[in-house]
């Protein structure tokens, strides 16, 4: 299959799908200044970010994971929703059924007014507590309902996505005529299987990204350049 090139070819399947969903990764959060993070410069190739991606982080070097993520937190809350989370939100003004699941944990597709959104890998604004179960704790303090340590709200490796999340985002993906996927290389499952699911059950996939990924050899139409160029102009050519 020679995947189309073409916006308006895309804008056309749009148009006809009554059922849309979008799979997005840090890709599209990237002109919100928000570091991607296996590509050049990324967050996980410098230093020793990569070791407080994990679970293990908490347990072997608590006083190191929780300064990391604290200093992602200011990060994000300084973030501002750019085009192309703004494009989304006009995708869903203009077709009946859009829904988004996202691996980011920036929050950025909520605040810029996306209603349908699964967040697989949770949102970084929300802290928990383990120990009690408590949930939306104050960041970086004691749980106040046991005192215990509180932590990101956030899926690390070496943990399981949250049950009912993923089983309403596969939902969505299996729904979808066509599947929108957004700045992601398509490498971290099981949220990379979303596009699977949609595939599966027929949907168009269209993969918009600057470089190629994972999902490029299962694409029906490949839209090569920054999400906050290409999602605009998509949206623009719905009409």
């Amino acid at each position: 299959m020679q995947p189309s090139q073409d916006i308006g070819t895309v804008a056309a399947w749009l148009n006809a799908a009554d059922a849309i969903v979008t799979f997005s990764g840090a890709g599209l959060s990237k002109a919100s200044g928000i570091p991607t993070y296996r590509d050049t410069g990324g967050l996980w190739t410098q230093g020793g970010n990569l070791k407080y991606s994990s679970i293990d982080a908490l347990a072997q070097d608590p006083e190191g994971f929780q300064a990391f993520w604290r200093r992602r937190r200011e990060d994000l809350a300084h973030a501002e929703p750019n085009a192309g989370h703004r494009a989304l939100v006009a995708l869903e003004q203009k077709r009946p059924d859009v829904q988004h699941i996202t691996q980011n944990i920036d929050g950025l597709l909520t605040r810029a007014g996306c209603r349908n959104v699964f967040e697989l890998h949770g949102n970084l604004a929300r802290w928990r507590c383990d120990a009690c179960g408590a949930r939306d704790v104050p960041p970086q303090a004691p749980c106040p309902a046991c005192g215990a340590a509180t932590r990101p709200d956030v899926v690390m490796f070496g943990e399981m996505l949250d049950p009912r999340t993923l089983a309403d985002a596969g939902r969505a993906a299996k729904r979808a005529r066509v599947c929108l996927v957004v700045g992601t290389t398509g490498v971290v499952y099981p949220a990379a299987g979303m596009v699977d699911k949609s595939a599966a059950r027929g949907a168009r996939i269209v993969v918009v990204n600057t470089e190629a990924s994972e999902i490029d050899a299962r694409a029906h139409a490949l839209l090569r350049g920054p999400a906050e160029d290409v999602l605009p102009a998509l949206v623009q050519a719905l009409g």
